[in-house]
């Protein structure tokens, strides 16, 4: 027995080196937070006002809230879960919430324009009439997140990157630092969209639906008042020229 004992020994000396040895603990994830970039930001204005002429309230990024975010999105550190499903709580979907592929360089104009996309297409092609309408929209669990991103009562907006990564190792084992397979964009927009309440106006709704131009071809311009020259504006150089025509001919008599 004893050549077993000592086998055994040596084998578990051997896991001191970053072999296994015995059972593993399960693996687990938490959120990895990492900053946006400032095209984030932009992409969350063209998304809500971008060539829109009724606009909503424009909203700007905020330090404090980003702090806030972040705090909100690591909460969950503290008891890791068995899948990167399982990190999104219900308080984080309420916010604006994006999941894809991990990468270092996130596309935020297709990201973003995916899930409003989506968002309209489940919101419909009604504008909802009252308030009982309205709470049909927000019962609808998958419109959450981008009545939060077009709230018309947002003035502030942070956003980061929520990395799932894995927590649990072997026993004896060093952990392998792996490329997230998934991540989360969060926007957190205060003050927030109320609940059962109109997210935005008619007017608004039908400009934004009816939009074809995609975000990725947008540029910070088209968050500017677009130029609308009516009959009326357009008929008031041809009186004062017609005027200006009329004294000359008068003059020259």
């Amino acid at each position: 027995m004893a050549p077993f004992y000592k086998t055994a020994a040596a084998f578990c000396l051997v896991g001191l080196f970053g072999l296994q040895c015995g059972a593993e603990t399960p693996t687990k994830y938490k959120f990895e937070v990492a900053q946006v970039g400032e095209d984030a930001y932009l992409t969350v204005q063209l998304a809500r006002n971008g060539q829109i002429s009724a606009k909503t309230s424009l909203v700007e990024k905020d330090t404090e809230l980003v702090g806030t975010l972040e705090a909100t999105v690591e909460a969950g550190e503290s008891e890791p879960k068995d899948s990167c499903d399982e990190l999104l709580t219900e308080d984080l979907k309420k916010l604006f919430n994006v999941t894809f592929n991990h990468t270092d360089d996130p596309d935020y104009r297709e990201l973003v324009q995916g899930a409003l996309k989506t968002g309209l297409t489940n919101f419909g092609t009604t504008y909802p009439e009252d308030t009982s309408a309205w709470k049909k929209i927000w019962g609808k669990q998958e419109l959450h997140s981008v009545l939060h991103l077009l709230g018309a009562s947002s003035t502030k907006v942070a956003c980061v990157i929520a990395k799932c990564v894995k927590t649990g190792v072997g026993v004896l084992s060093e952990s392998d630092e792996e490329t997230p397979a998934t991540s989360v964009l969060f926007c957190q927009l205060k003050p927030a969209a109320a609940e059962n309440e109109a997210a935005f106006s008619e007017e608004y709704f039908k400009e934004l639906s009816t939009r074809t131009t995609e975000l990725k071809d947008m540029k910070e311009e088209d968050l500017e008042d677009p130029i609308v020259t009516s009959s009326a504006d357009a008929a008031v150089p041809s009186i004062l020229t017609a005027g200006l025509v009329a004294t000359l001919a008068a003059i020259s008599a």
